[in-house]
């Protein structure tokens, strides 16, 4: 398919106006026959998994529920899956069918690291989609090079981009989260590479690292002259319009954010021209339940982002209801209103479930804080007290309190006080970010 693809590029030219059929989800408009291919999917997701794995097999015995009967109008009869429980027994979710190759870890920023086992034919697949996905909404050709900046831990992500850039033809370059220095010393170098572009042409990391490169790049006088930067690509955190400005005023490129996560490879998620998060249905069932109950919320509440990969994009470790940690707001039932409407879509992510109480999320807080240029990137924070309207502590310099207050008051964050620290190890809680996963390399290394 993708060699396909390629060929027809070459031969016709670039896609023009319905590309977007090509990809998952495009193409069918019956509701009802979206509706009943989802309920086919979602009952061979859940008898497969009652059947193939120890988990759920246990599950479905103790509380006597027939899981050839459960469809999209029953699957509330089955408790949701907390991260929790697949970080605690994980081989328990491994289907006894599967032949496992490869073990994924998350990177464990919010806790202790997950496991996933993936086969050779999931590895495949999700190469071949990120593949397509390149190729037709990235617009990635045989002469662009792209630079990875996400931790060596997101083995998956990694091996799947790879994969997938070889067989577009494209160049990868696997960075890691090295000093931000050594970084924007890579994106400027020339490569003098046969058929390929000056200069890396895409970035791929994560919002709070992308952070600390602007941040970087302002103190050093780096300009977008120097880079020969096309597009960036983030996922796994918060991206605010604020930074996506400020890299706007640097790079001078697009901030492309997808949604992804070890547990759900190869299901993704794109973000619409109205920000919209659209989700691949026939890949996954998603919910939005509530964080402390399993029940739906209902259209403009905030609740936690559940899926139920299908088969045949899953075969190994197989989840039903699995609660992401991901908190996102309905969206009313109605017309989106966009280039994707036929996709089901939320918010974009909030923030993370783990300790919400009905506050500000962590989008919220970021959008303020990251739009004061005198705090630091990437953001530090930390919220006390009544979880829903807490106290903001900031790491950030006095100065800036003035005008965080301000932001706050215009943007009706509800907090109670906002307090500054001067270094981000005397705020009350650790503020843990992917950025922290630094690599350290031989390049800065003193001996």
């Amino acid at each position: 398919m993708v060699t396909d693809i390629r060929l027809m590029l070459a031969e016709l030219g670039e896609p023009g106006e319905g590309a977007g059929e090509l990809l998952p989800g495009g193409g069918v408009d019956d509701p009802e026959i979206r509706r009943a291919m989802a309920d086919r999917r979602l009952r061979q997701a859940v008898k497969r998994a009652a059947e193939h794995t120890a988990y759920y097999r246990l599950w479905f015995r103790e509380h006597g529920i027939d899981p050839a009967e459960v469809g999209i109008d029953q699957i509330e009869q089955v408790a949701s899956t907390p991260k929790s429980a697949l970080r605690g027994a994980g081989p328990a979710f491994v289907s006894e069918r599967s032949e496992p190759v490869l073990l994924a870890q998350t990177t464990g920023t919010t806790g202790t690291p997950t496991i996933v086992w993936f086969s050779r034919y999931e590895l495949e697949l999700a190469a071949v989609l990120s593949a397509i996905s390149y190729l037709i909404v990235g617009d990635m050709r045989e002469h662009h090079v792209g630079l990875s900046c996400i931790s060596s831990r997101a083995t998956v992500g990694l091996v799947t981009a790879q994969r997938a850039l070889n067989m577009v033809g494209a160049g990868f370059i696997a960075q890691g989260l090295v000093d931000p220095g050594i970084a924007l010393d890579r994106l400027a170098t020339p490569l003098h590479l046969p058929r390929k572009a000056p200069y890396i042409t895409d970035l791929y990391t994560v919002p709070s690292y992308l952070g600390a490169l602007v941040q970087r790049a302002e103190r050093d006088g780096w300009r977008k002259k120097d880079f020969g930067l096309r597009r960036i690509f983030t996922g796994a955190e918060v991206l605010t319009d604020a930074l996506r400005e400020r890299v706007r005023e640097l790079f001078d490129v697009p901030v492309n954010d997808v949604y992804g996560m070890t547990e759900l490879v190869p299901t993704t998620g794109m973000v619409c021209s109205k920000q919209h998060l659209h989700l691949a249905a026939e890949q996954a069932h998603f919910e939005i339940l509530d964080v402390d109950a399993d029940r739906p919320v209902a259209p403009g509440e905030i609740g936690e982002l559940v899926a139920t990969p299908y088969a045949p994009y899953r075969e190994t470790t197989l989840l039903i209801r699995y609660r992401t940690g991901d908190l996102v707001r309905r969206l009313p039932d109605e017309p989106y209103g966009c280039e994707l409407a036929m996709l089901p879509a939320t918010s974009l992510v909030l923030g993370r479930a783990t300790g919400y109480g009905g506050g500000p999320t962590a989008r919220d807080v970021l959008e303020v804080l990251q739009g004061v240029r005198e705090v630091p990137l990437p953001t530090r924070y930390a919220l006390t007290g009544d979880p829903v309207k807490p106290d903001l502590h900031v790491a950030a310099p006095p100065g800036a309190l003035g005008e965080i207050e301000e932001r706050a008051t215009a943007r009706s964050l509800q907090v109670s006080k906002i307090l500054l620290v001067d270094d981000a190890k005397n705020l009350p809680e650790p503020c843990r970010v992917r950025a922290d996963l630094y690599e350290h390399s031989f390049e800065s290394s003193l001996f």
